[in-house]
């Protein structure tokens, strides 16, 4: 019996991502009529126009399903994803008392720790903001249970909507100027 080729294979992160946004019933004969069709193009007009194909199809593929999760229960997955906004608003400046209280309690102006202490103001508190998003992100993943990344995704988008109409507004607003977070960009980039 001949083994196939390593590189015969669709691509794994393609096959990935199909599968991470089908239903369980779902992503078995999606991913099965895919890996049969990439099979026939991998044979008949090589392995790499076959990739393309299948990168091609898995893109078009993910969208559709990703509505269909939606569809499926909109006012689950809604409540899921409001769920989540009352605890993003209750913990926006939780990590910042936080840390905050440590170090007043540690007398954070002695000279002995003060490169410490900045240290813990300027990275510790933007990290611990990080940390709780990621965790109210798994909590709705979690509550959304069989659409987990349909209900993250769509409480990533909606919480940084504003954000991003913001920007964008005061962009509008200040053409003439630098874009705002220019001077941020210019401080990580050109350092």
């Amino acid at each position: 019996m001949m083994q196939a080729s390593p590189c015969r294979h669709p691509p794994r992160l393609a096959t990935w991502l199909v599968d991470l946004f089908a239903s369980a019933e779902q992503a078995e004969s999606i991913l099965g009529d895919l890996a049969e069709e990439f099979s026939d193009i991998a044979s008949t007009s090589g392995v790499l126009s076959a990739r393309r194909w299948y990168w091609r199809e898995s893109a078009k593929t993910i969208p559709p399903l990703f509505g269909a999760s939606f569809r499926s229960a909109p006012w689950s997955l809604g409540s899921i994803v409001l769920a989540g906004f009352p605890l993003q608003w209750l913990g926006a400046t939780l990590p910042e008392r936080v840390i905050m209280a440590i170090l007043r309690a540690q007398r954070p102006y002695s000279n002995l720790r003060y490169e410490l202490y900045l240290w813990l103001i300027n990275y510790d508190i933007p990290i611990a903001c990080l940390v709780k998003s990621v965790l109210i992100g798994c909590l709705v993943a979690v509550l959304g249970e069989g659409r987990e990344v349909v209900a993250t995704l769509m409480f990533t988008v909606v919480w940084t909507a504003p954000f991003v109409t913001l920007v964008v507004l005061a962009y509008a607003h200040n053409a003439d100027r630098e874009p705002p977070f220019a001077s941020v960009f210019h401080f990580f980039v050109f350092r």
